[in-house]
């Protein structure tokens, strides 16, 4: 089997959401009459299956890479200081049973996706896959940080070494404090700015704090008004107002937003191969299925839902009918025609 093959297929399973290999091989096969149109064929369940389990990750890797730069084309061009990056991991839990390699916890596997999210153009920029149990923080060297960009974390990701080390190539962050980080006030400023509580820039205080993060840094108190809960941010930059630190955190629940869609629209959650190769193939497929309908979104310049356009795309996968007319539907073709019109074939409507 080709990688095009095997793209191919995974692409229609991803889009037709088929629940297991047999039902994606079944569906695909059927469809064998509009396979010329993308040179491939008809493919065998044991040959997909040992695809998936052996052929190496790195060109669907590519190809996430080059779709993800294809998106980026069509998007507005900015500078990398108003670049917002968000970094957030979740979880897939899997049955260990049948993903000894994933083990988790006593009783079950799973295994996390830590992903570096663009909130303004809303596509993943970079993502890794790895067992649950790796801590959050551990995989922050996996993920590469681009000088001059303002990078969004969860308490989870309070690493004072990885806050120096962005300060120190110029980039931006915001995170949140530890409630037990030792501090010491150096200046504070006017509080200004509706559920700003404090204003204040700190000096760490701590022996290993001073060690990997000997620079002053910003901390901000703000209480949230939809619940009252009160949150204390760190962050490097002196530039921006109090109030837009806690707008650029607020952004923080978009990849949450992200993570939820594509569990609920893409098949992540489910998996056809139980090999830690098969599985991230799978997710690999996933997240270059997402890219593709933001490319469809983006070059038809549509106005419907990302949510809607993969229903729509995957209901006429193999339709003869152009992307643009899919995603921009005539609103008089949605209306029923007038009885003086076609007597005869108003009947027929009802039937």
């Amino acid at each position: 089997m080709s990688c095009w093959d095997q793209l191919t297929a995974l692409l229609f399973g991803q889009l037709t959401g088929s629940r297991s290999l047999r039902d994606l091989v079944t569906g695909f096969n059927s469809k064998s009459a509009h396979h010329y149109h993308l040179g491939t064929r008809t493919i065998r369940r044991s040959s997909l299956s040992d695809a998936n389990s052996h052929r190496p990750t790195a060109v669907f890797q590519e190809t996430f890479f080059y779709l993800l730069e294809q998106v980026r084309n069509k998007l507005p061009k900015c500078d990398a200081s108003e670049m917002i990056r968000l970094i957030d991991s979740s979880t897939i839990d899997l049955n260990l049973n049948q993903f000894e390699w994933a083990d988790f916890r006593s009783t079950k596997a799973g295994i996390k996706l830590h992903t570096v999210y663009d909130p303004n153009a809303e596509i993943p920029v970079y993502f890794a896959m790895t067992n649950a149990k790796v801590n959050d923080r551990k995989a922050l060297h996996q993920l590469p940080m681009v000088a001059g960009m303002t990078y969004v974390v969860d308490r989870v990701y309070n690493d004072y070494a990885w806050y120096y080390a962005l300060t120190q190539q110029g980039s931006v962050f915001v995170g949140r404090m530890k409630k037990n980080a030792l501090y010491e006030v150096l200046e504070t400023k006017c509080v200004i700015g509706e559920g700003i509580l404090s204003d204040e820039v700190i000096q760490l205080s701590s022996y290993k704090a001073k060690r990997d993060c000997p620079t002053p840094m910003r901390r901000v108190k703000f209480c949230r008004k939809e619940d009252g809960k009160i949150l204390e941010f760190i962050t490097n930059d002196m530039q921006r107002s109090a109030q837009e630190i806690a707008g650029l955190y607020k952004q923080r629940w978009q990849i949450e937003l992200f993570f939820k869609w594509i569990k609920q629209n893409l098949k992540v959650k489910t998996f056809i191969g139980r090999s830690e190769n098969a599985v991230m193939i799978q997710v690999l497929v996933a997240l270059i299925t997402y890219l593709l309908l933001k490319l469809a979104q983006l070059g038809c310049h549509s106005k419907i839902g990302l949510q809607s356009t993969a229903r729509l795309i995957g209901i006429n996968l193999t339709s003869r009918r152009s992307l643009i007319a899919l995603l921009h539907p005539d609103p008089e073709l949605n209306t029923l025609p007038k009885k003086e019109d076609c007597p005869q074939q108003f009947g027929l409507i009802y039937v």
